[in-house]
């Protein structure tokens, strides 16, 4: 007998082959956030509380993945997290940082739990949008996500949350249900892809200009 969390996961799959066919383009921000009252998480211990996945759809539009919990339901999200890598398997996978963070963080916190996220991120194809503009961009002061929105005139709505400060919007929602956390980590997802189609448009532009 199939558990809930088997059926789930079927259903899932079902219903991300069916928006692949007919919805999205065939790729998928990422972002995670980490509950770390003392500072960076540089030793991969404190556990992961909220993430979210954006999918731009064929037409003016986005699906929108967003989950956050509490600390001890870590296992449980991340499970979910799997679910939906495993789903969107063939996609470009956008990350800002992502290889020494997002991605790293995840394949580390999985073990616990019995998960294998290498194996889910290898069936998708990553790119991670920091290096892409590192690259193009080597006029920029500053290199982190909300610098470079800001340097492409990206306008953000939670402009009072931040990686630093995260935790204690995370208190918030476990204290009241403030949602900011979880618009602060979709932002984050979102902004990713903004940042890559405007890299894109760039090199596209400059491709034009060579031409003629």
């Amino acid at each position: 007998m199939k558990s809930r969390r088997e059926e789930f996961a079927r259903s899932m799959l079902d219903l991300m082959d069916g928006f692949q066919k007919d919805a999205l383009q065939g790729v998928l921000a990422f972002d995670l956030e980490t509950f770390s009252p003392n500072g960076f998480p540089y030793n991969f211990g404190d556990p992961i509380v909220n993430f979210s996945l954006v999918a731009p759809l064929n037409g003016l539009g986005f699906l929108s993945i967003s989950v956050i919990g509490e600390a001890d339901l870590e296992g449980d999200m991340l499970n979910l997290l799997y679910g939906f890598m495993r789903s969107f398997r063939g996609f470009y996978l956008l990350t800002y940082n992502g290889e020494r963070f997002d991605l790293e963080y995840a394949a580390k916190r999985d073990r616990l739990y019995g998960l294998d996220f290498n194996d889910a991120f290898s069936s998708m194809r990553h790119i991670d949008v920091y290096r892409i503009v590192r690259r193009f961009s080597a006029d920029m002061p500053r290199y982190d996500q909300k610098s470079v929105e800001a340097s492409l005139g990206f306008r953000r709505i939670m402009r009072n949350v931040s990686g630093r400060v995260y935790h204690l919007s995370y208190r918030g929602f476990l204290e009241s249900g403030l949602l900011e956390p979880v618009f602060y980590n979709i932002e984050d997802s979102y902004g990713c892809l903004r940042i890559a189609y405007a890299i894109l448009r760039f090199i596209e532009e400059k491709r034009i200009n060579f031409l003629f």
